[in-house]
């Protein structure tokens, strides 16, 4: 007698759910993923306006040195080469004038800057190794106070909506640096890619043989009533979501005012960089995106956008010292699997409360379908 084949449910057509979805399928298991939007794509989707390609949610630019990983993603067309440079717009001292510099800060730079006896000074001063498990230490350790007013301090207060003080140092040392070498990118990895038409194609090239409902907002008690028909769930959606716990858990969301502006020339654009930085705190955005950049398209117009952080969206999970909103995830873990009598998984940055980027979401993708693939093996 044929074996029936196994049926999972994944919730949420973001990369990590895409991923699962498509690793799963590919080894004969029946999958069904219900997404919230009208669309797959997620946070990194792209959308156009007046033709020109543009990214709602802010900028997202996939790097890895993943080798497994950098060649799943070129299979479905995620192959274009690109370098990501970022600049940052700082006021010296009291002056009204803009100052353009790299980010990460290059020595280079500040040796040229009025303050640079100060910064030398400070710098020379250091640890060898920074140190401190609130965010604002450890940078302050590893750059000094005059390059953290400059750069982070303003900023920081600004994205999370709270000082530094409250916020891990586990996210700065992947994040936060202090160039002496002339490396301009912002990223070290081995490949990095941006599509010309941003992501979209590409997750729905890994899900075009996958069933996808979409306009499905999905709660726990839809979950259970579904049980007759799978054999394992996998949940990519944010807990508080789908608990029904809205205003537990904090997330940051940002909210993009995006401008269509005609240019001359098809090649034009209108800022400095695809990303600028704007740490101080006398402009409410923090940074401008024109994903033109990125793109590399040929059009006679460019979409400018400004990121206000605070919007009400479940874009960023806020890494607090005390870790007491990845705690309370935890428990919101435990109560579905108590709701749940089938098996049930959590991949990717919304169900696991991480701030991760899109190949970690992509390695948790694998890392979920090849624990499913096995928990199902053994049930047979």
């Amino acid at each position: 007698m044929a074996q029936t084949r196994k049926r999972v449910a994944v919730v949420g057509a973001g990369w990590a759910g895409a991923i699962t979805a498509e690793r799963l399928g590919s080894h004969g298991v029946d999958v069904e993923v219900f997404e919230r939007a009208a669309n797959v794509g997620g946070h990194s989707r792209s959308e156009t306006l007046n033709g020109v390609v543009y990214e709602p949610n802010g900028a997202h630019i996939f790097h890895t040195s993943n080798e497994k990983v950098a060649a799943y993603v070129q299979r479905f067309g995620l192959s274009r080469p690109y370098g990501h440079c970022v600049m940052t717009q700082v006021h010296i001292g009291d002056d009204d004038a803009l100052t353009l510099l790299s980010w990460p800060p290059q020595l280079e730079e500040l040796r040229e800057l009025p303050v640079w006896p100060t910064i030398e000074k400070e710098l020379a001063g250091l640890p060898d190794e920074p140190a401190g498990d609130d965010f604002e230490t450890f940078v302050k350790s590893l750059m000094g106070p005059t390059l953290y007013d400059l750069f982070i301090r303003d900023y920081t207060a600004k994205q999370w909506g709270r000082p530094a003080t409250e916020l891990s140092s586990s996210f700065a040392p992947k994040r936060i640096e202090l160039r002496n070498d002339g490396y301009r990118r912002l990223f070290r990895d081995q490949w990095e890619f941006f599509p010309p038409n941003g992501v979209n194609s590409v997750i729905e090239g890994v899900l075009a043989n996958t069933s996808v409902t979409c306009g499905a907002e999905l709660v726990l008690d839809d979950l259970a009533g579904m049980q007759a028909d799978f054999d394992a769930f996998v949940v990519t959606a944010p807990l508080d979501r789908l608990l029904g716990r809205d205003g537990e858990l904090e997330w940051r969301g940002v909210h993009l005012r995006s401008r269509y502006i005609p240019v001359e020339r098809s090649e034009d654009t209108r800022t400095a960089a695809y990303v600028v930085n704007w740490p101080d705190a006398r402009y409410p955005f923090t940074r401008t995106i024109e994903t033109k950049h990125a793109t590399g398209q040929r059009i006679t117009g460019t979409v400018v956008s400004e990121e206000y952080p605070g919007a009400p969206a479940r874009h960023y999970p806020i890494p607090t010292v005390d870790r007491r909103f990845e705690v309370l995830n935890e428990r919101y873990k435990d109560e579905v699997r108590n709701v749940l009598d089938r098996p049930v998984y959590f991949c990717g940055r919304l169900a696991n409360y991480l701030y991760i980027n899109q190949d970690q979401a992509i390695e948790q993708g694998f890392a979920c379908s090849a624990e499913v693939l096995g928990d199902l093996a053994g049930s047979t």
